[in-house]
């Protein structure tokens, strides 16, 4: 059973900049000014809100946090991706998430719903693989959250 809950495509955010996710090199991904990267979700949260705590324009003072990932259909060929891709787990300074695309859909909108960030920039482990998967699965999800509230 699958619940979805549909919020209002006409609200805007008050205070908080909508919901960005990017690849790391595109574009959209060079525009924002700060970039955070910390071995957890409390880390992460932190250091936003200390970044944030001086700024007067809350609603256009975007903190992004970087996440590496690899995503497949199954948990297990992710990690076997990962284990491929030689990329050991514990030397990185950053997020990981290895996993589904459900479970990386579900991870983005909770780091925005606990103010971890206001965007984050998903820079794949395994290569072109999870670059596809992000572009064709997990982008559109989030294409119009900009303007919406999480």
């Amino acid at each position: 059973m699958t619940i979805q809950l549909d919020t209002p495509r006409n609200a805007v955010t008050i205070g908080r900049p909508g919901f960005q996710v990017a690849i790391a090199g595109d574009a959209v991904a060079q525009t924002f000014p700060i970039v955070v990267r910390r071995e957890t979700l409390r880390d992460a949260q932190r250091a936003r809100s200390l970044l944030r705590a001086g700024t007067h324009d809350q609603a256009n003072f975007v903190v992004a946090l970087e996440v590496e990932v690899a995503i497949a259909p199954h948990a297990a060929s992710a990690r076997a991706a990962v284990a491929q891709a030689g990329a050991a787990t514990d030397n990185s300074d950053t997020i990981r998430y290895v996993g589904t695309t459900h479970g990386l859909i579900t991870l983005l909108r909770d780091v925005y719903a606990a103010e971890v960030a206001d965007a984050v920039i998903l820079v794949p482990i395994d290569g072109s693989a999870t670059d596809r998967r992000i572009r064709e699965q997990v982008l559109p999800v989030f294409a119009d959250v900009r303007h919406r509230v999480a």
